[in-house]
């Protein structure tokens, strides 16, 4: 073989392999879409109506404040509100003993309604601090939860599967002080076993939330 036969068969080989290279990214680039791009988080979703928004596709084992092993699963058959929170969490403590409460109050002797609080700090919210949030309330701890996980996967469902919005650590003393240390979604959510009926921000009147739970209730 010539020398330049050679050359040239040596730009062809390179040639081949990097259209290989540049065609395997390409694909490789459409498989590592984000989630964030099928799953958005969810905001303001819903109407008073009772409809479908989404439905949980697995499931995830968690800690009770009392210790007592549970699941997302056990929800089945139930309408259950949801919300994400951390035992120290001012925010949290005012959205549960007004708005949250208020609800519960509404429905607490329903055996197929039930609160359930997921923590965003589990290494934080010991059993003993998830027992005092249940006392402090004045609650059930039968039909409303403190529930928690390894933090990665609590995170991760709550993001992914109830379309809750990211949590982040906050760096400013002040907004510590009067927010707490983490940053994270405060919108209530609404289901029917598996089925998200309904997200609100926090802002929206306990009264609202009240109507859709009724609902739901009606419809199992």
């Amino acid at each position: 073989m010539t020398e330049k036969k050679q050359i040239v068969l040596i730009y062809s080989v390179v040639a081949v392999i990097c259209s290989l290279i540049i065609g395997m990214s390409v694909w490789l680039s459409t498989l590592k879409k984000t989630k964030e791009e099928y799953r958005p988080y969810a905001k303001d979703l819903g109407k008073v109506e009772v409809t479908e928004i989404m439905t949980l596709e697995r499931d995830l084992d968690l800690v009770k404040q009392d210790g007592e092993a549970v699941k997302i699963s056990d929800l089945e058959n139930k309408v259950w509100i949801a919300t994400q929170f951390y035992a120290v969490c001012p925010m949290c403590a005012e959205r549960n003993g007004t708005r949250l409460l208020e609800v519960y109050n509404q429905f607490k002797d329903n055996p197929n309604f039930k609160v359930v609080c997921l923590s965003i700090d589990p290494e934080a919210d010991t059993e003993e601090h998830l027992m005092s949030l249940e006392e402090g309330l004045g609650v059930d701890g039968e039909n409303w939860w403190f529930v928690k996980t390894e933090v990665d996967k609590m995170r991760e469902f709550m993001r992914y599967e109830m379309l809750f919005g990211d949590v982040s650590e906050r760096s400013d003393p002040q907004e510590i002080a009067e927010k707490g240390k983490w940053a994270h979604d405060m919108g209530i959510q609404v289901y029917r076993g598996d089925t998200l009926l309904k997200k609100w921000h926090e802002g929206l009147p306990p009264e609202q939330l009240t109507a859709i739970v009724a609902k739901a209730l009606e419809s199992l």
